[in-house]
């Protein structure tokens, strides 16, 4: 008996109902591959920009540690600074591979688009540090060197406002007369719209003279994080954040918006379940009678069960590849509803499309057509000729 032939044949007699029947399914697959990608895309951008730092750990002033971490990562100034005694403990401890000094500060210039005075962040760096730190970045021109004077590299983002170019020299300000020898290439986080200046140069512009901001600190093993911070905390002038401190905090918020989430997903694929039940309850008994003929003629209960099972998964499977096509297709339209409901989002898109997010939600769908076919299966199995005879005189 070719069952899918069969299954194929019945569901093209129930048009409406098998077409309402596929749409539950398919709304409900749509959310689940939905918040599924959404949620892999949300982790590993958020992993991406918090590791955009270059860094593992963070030795800032005593006070609020995240809100200093905060001020570091969009530009803000921390009213208090730290030593070059504070560096030397922090470089001695076991387990530090590299920690480096930055300067933070600002200065009001010219915007260049709007002719008025804004606010431009300069962080006096070790080049040779900061470029192991950050391998990834490339400048166009070339990077400044440890020893030189009035030089500067700026953000690509900050010189395509400012109409920077390499060989520019800084009009205005407490960096008149610096120039600009490299254009960093646009890396999507903070950086593209920093001033970075030589460290010493940084401290004698500000008046900081042997003054510091923060320390990055790179660790020889990740494992050892916590260890390395436990041992900085007890330097008296220094509070610690680690990379993964920030990202745990940002992810616990958004915890409680995708914990809502889940919950959509769970009634939508609960309402989803009981409705195919449903049509496949009623279909057993407007076809008690087709049923019972079957019986008649040779076909076991077995039979039976296994065309009703496979017509359960025939709905759901097609329900579950309109699903992912349309969540697929309208991943922008979630997308942005999802991050207004996200305490914090990464810039970047965060739909995470795989192989196999795909390849599980079709699985899922089978699985749900499965489970739903089971007891309309066993029902329709258990019908016998005289009952269809009784039902056909009724």
């Amino acid at each position: 008996m070719n069952f899918f032939t069969l299954a194929v044949k019945n569901l093209r007699r129930r048009q409406s109902r098998t077409l309402l029947t596929v749409l539950g399914v398919a709304i409900a697959i749509t959310v689940l591959f939905s918040l599924l990608s959404l949620n892999s895309g949300y982790e590993k951008e958020l992993n991406k920009e918090v590791n955009s730092m270059g860094v593992h750990i963070l030795a800032v002033p005593k006070g609020c540690p995240y809100e200093a971490a905060a001020l570091l990562m969009h530009g803000g100034v921390i009213p208090k600074y730290l030593s070059a005694y504070d560096l030397k403990n922090v470089s001695d401890i076991v387990g530090v591979e590299m920690a480096t000094p930055m300067l933070m500060h600002q200065f009001i210039g010219k915007d260049a688009s709007t002719g008025q005075d804004t606010p431009h962040v300069v962080f006096g760096i070790l080049i040779n540090d900061v470029m192991k730190l950050k391998p990834w970045w490339n400048v166009e021109g070339r990077y400044f060197k440890e020893n030189e004077t009035n030089v500067m590299i700026v953000g690509r983002e900050l010189a395509e406002k400012q109409n920077y170019s390499v060989g520019s020299v800084m009009m205005a300000g407490p960096f008149k007369d610096f120039t600009i020898v490299g254009i960093l290439d646009k890396t999507g986080d903070q950086d593209d719209q920093f001033h970075f200046v030589p460290l010493v140069e940084a401290q004698r512009v500000f008046r900081k003279d042997g003054k510091i901001t923060t320390i990055a600190v790179k660790v020889q093993d990740v494992s050892k994080i916590a260890k390395v911070s436990e041992q900085m905390e007890k330097i008296p002038d220094i509070q610690v954040v680690t990379m993964t401190q920030i990202m745990g905090t940002i992810m616990n918020l958004a915890g409680s918006a995708r914990s809502l989430l889940l919950t959509v997903i769970v009634i939508a694929l609960i309402i989803s379940a009981f409705g195919i039940i449903n049509t496949l309850l009623m279909s057993v008994n407007e076809r008690t009678r087709e049923f019972g003929m079957m019986k008649a003629i040779g076909a076991s209960g077995l039979d039976i069960g296994k065309m009703v099972m496979t017509e359960t998964v025939l709905i759901t499977f097609m329900g579950g590849i309109i699903g992912t096509v349309a969540a697929i297709v309208g991943s922008s339209l979630i997308e942005g509803f999802v991050k207004g409901m996200l305490p914090y989002s990464p810039k970047a898109s965060l739909v995470s499309l795989n192989p196999e997010l795909i390849a599980f939600a079709l699985i899922f769908s089978i699985v749900l057509g499965l489970f739903c076919g089971l007891y309309p299966a066993f029902t329709s199995s258990r019908l016998t000729p005289m009952e269809a005879i009784r039902s056909g005189v009724e």
